[in-house]
């Protein structure tokens, strides 16, 4: 019996003993330890003893978050904990409120509390219930000097006072946000003179026509107009215009192409127009979108250029001396291969040409060029289809590309889903019997999911 107790007494002591190693360890470690969990249970852990009462209170990064709509909302945690957080600088907050937490709340003091603290990034998500008026942020946020990355999304008023300087920030979203006026966006832009990232997604009414993005430090754009999936986007009378020399990525989800204005950007990198979405063939289809000679020549300094357009304008008087990459997306299209051959001309130092279709069949007219694009006989090394069909008109264009193409070493054909196997096997055999002047070149065959 006595010798059962002593194990037990051993065991209880190396329990306290590993109890009093964590508890030993400096408070750098313990809150590196602490920033691992959510805030929630870093703050529990003030109840474990009183070496670690007040440990959580110097957390150089806070989390707030409401995980789902039957949840409590953490507000009431959140305005609590704050006051009791004693750090003397924030490294990061993030403060997310759905439809639980009541409209009334003052954000704005939990946003005084985060800039009075010298705060790097800033993350602040409010989903009020629809109806609510959007909220108003501190004027001192617009004048932090220490602020790095700023993030505002949803019911969140954007009111730029004149004297708004961000001299640090690098990192810019805002996301279906509401502005004061057609200048508030402006004014913000205007105050960071060092931005070199910058995310805007646009809901149907957010009080600005005409979004100006002229920023000569950006160095890369992402910009969302969701009022295309609401409205015609040809008639909703909003517009882009960028004008920022020093960007190297550009994505526009903006059905109305010829609304943007894209000025003085002789080095762009990577252009994407219309981004890689579930809904981008349903929306082509729907507002019939097309782009302009004019959109396409702002475009011509790109290497790497995405498009997902229903016509790709006619583009034999743009060159594109730099394009080594294009992906071109036909959603709905039946005239896309004319336009094609014209740039494939105009783009002398093309490497890699992928082409996805939609899942329909649509006419397209084919007359084969009377010159082969010299990419085709000195660069072309990467050619992809997906959704490859099987009409007359596809397999002379494949045939043309795998005939012409004397660099050519991978050639990917992923097939259609609606076909059968049979279907396939055919399809498959008709490709491998076209001649391919490159005969080391590589031949794939998928389906597409």
């Amino acid at each position: 019996m006595s010798s059962e107790a002593g194990i037990c007494r051993k065991k209880i002591k190396r329990t306290l003993f590993c109890n009093d190693r964590i508890s030993a360890l400096p408070d750098d470690l313990l809150l590196h330890i602490l920033c691992l969990i959510p805030t929630k249970d870093a703050v529990t852990t003030m109840v474990l003893s009183k070496r670690w009462r007040f440990v959580w209170t110097m957390l150089p990064k806070l989390d707030y978050r409401e995980n789902s709509e039957g949840e409590k909302s953490v507000w009431d945690f959140l305005d609590k904990s704050l006051q009791l957080h004693k750090a003397p600088s924030l490294e990061r907050l993030r403060i997310h409120l759905g439809q639980q937490c009541p409209v009334d709340v003052d954000v704005g003091k939990w946003v005084l509390n985060a800039v009075d603290r010298c705060v790097r990034k800033l993350i602040l998500e409010i989903r009020f219930i629809p109806t609510a008026d959007p909220t108003s942020l501190p004027k001192s946020l617009y004048t932090c000097k220490a602020l790095v990355k700023l993030t505002l999304r949803g019911e969140i008023l954007i009111d730029v006072p004149s004297s708004a300087c961000l001299p640090s920030l690098e990192s810019l979203v805002l996301a279906n946000v509401m502005y004061k006026d057609q200048d508030s966006h402006v004014k913000l832009l205007s105050s960071c003179p060092v931005l070199r990232y910058l995310l805007v997604c646009r809901d149907k009414s957010d009080n600005v026509t005409r979004f100006i993005v002229k920023l000569p430090s950006l160095r890369k754009l992402t910009y969302m107009d969701l009022a295309s999936l609401i409205c015609n986007a040809h008639h909703s009378g909003r517009s882009l215009v960028i004008d920022s020399p020093g960007l190297n990525y550009v994505d526009i989800f903006d059905l109305g192409g010829h609304r943007c204005s894209i000025q003085n950007i002789p080095r762009l990198d990577v252009a994407t127009v219309m981004p890689r979405l579930d809904v981008a063939s349903v929306t082509a289809a729907k507002f019939g979108l097309h782009v302009t000679n004019k959109f396409l020549r702002s475009l011509s300094s790109v290497r790497c250029l995405d498009l997902a357009l229903k016509e790709v304008a006619c583009c034999s008087a743009i060159n594109f001396p730099r394009l080594i990459e294009f992906k071109l997306r036909t959603y709905y299209s039946d005239n896309w291969l004319k336009p094609l051959m014209l740039l494939l001309h105009n783009a002398p130092k093309l490497k890699a040409l992928m082409i996805t279709s939609d899942s329909h069949d649509h006419p397209l007219s084919w007359n084969q060029p009377s010159s082969v694009p010299g990419c085709l006989l000195s660069h072309l090394e990467t050619f992809e289809w997906k959704n490859f069909g099987e009409s007359r008109e596809e397999k002379q264009f494949l045939a043309y590309i795998l005939a012409n193409s004397k660099c050519l070493k991978t050639v990917r054909i992923s097939l259609r889903p609606s076909k059968n196997d049979e279907e396939k096997k055919k399809i498959t055999e008709d490709v491998e019997s076209m001649y391919r002047v490159s005969a080391s070149s590589q031949l794939l065959f998928s389906t597409e999911i």
